[in-house]
């Protein structure tokens, strides 16, 4: 009896290093797995850059501005879902010596998100959907001034790459684009100044936090 509780226990000391890794390797693949629980997949995540306006005719005369976005969203497997926002587009100005506008937009967003891990721990991201903007009006111009605010509709969409810095915190670098109508009001032909529809580029950082 004595050789055989021997006989395991030198067993067991010899097999302890082989059982230790299979549990180690056990317990990363189940970490760098996709979580099945849907509670684990929501996420939080908030971009910080500059905006840059395209216009038709190209008048703005500063056309970059701050860009900051906010997002929350789910996705299902970790790999697509549902996002709200909410995103500031900075301050373009417009002037010809007589006439100026100041413009800032800002809007609500939603639309769908995805994200894929193509090797390790880098990542790419995409997202789209519909907009909900605010356009608040600055202008002076030949006949007066003005100062209003306008509801308008829109798009908009992004790519992003990125790295999972642990399985909750990721780092990405995004581009995005809108479709921002500036204004839907006879004001600024009263005084003089244009109003038209632009896109907005949006290069941006980002931090992403998964619960």
């Amino acid at each position: 009896m004595n050789k055989l509780a021997l006989s395991a226990a030198l067993a067991a000391l010899a097999l302890s290093p082989v059982l230790s890794q299979a549990a180690h390797a056990d317990d990363t693949s189940t970490t760098n797995a996709p979580s099945t629980n849907w509670q684990d997949n929501f996420f939080v995540a908030g971009q910080l850059g500059q905006s840059q306006y395209r216009v038709d005719s190209d008048t703005l005369n500063h056309n970059h501005g701050v860009f900051q976005n906010v997002r929350f969203g789910w996705r299902w497997n970790g790999l697509i879902g549902p996002e709200i926002g909410y995103v500031y587009l900075g301050q373009p100005k417009w002037s010809d010596g007589y006439s100026q506008l100041s413009v800032k937009p800002r809007a609500a967003t939603v639309g769908v998100n995805g994200k894929y891990n193509f090797y390790q721990n880098w990542f790419v991201t995409a997202h789209a959907g519909y907009m909900r903007s605010q356009t608040k009006f600055d202008a002076i111009g030949a006949f007066g001034s003005d100062r209003y605010k306008t509801w308008n509709s829109g798009l908009y969409a992004g790519l992003g790459v990125g790295y999972d810095v642990t399985n909750n915190f990721s780092l990405a670098l995004n581009y995005d684009n809108y479709r921002l109508q500036s204004g839907n009001s006879t004001s600024l032909d009263n005084i003089g100044v244009p109003h038209e529809r632009a896109n907005v580029a949006a290069y941006s950082a980002s931090v992403e936090y998964r619960f």
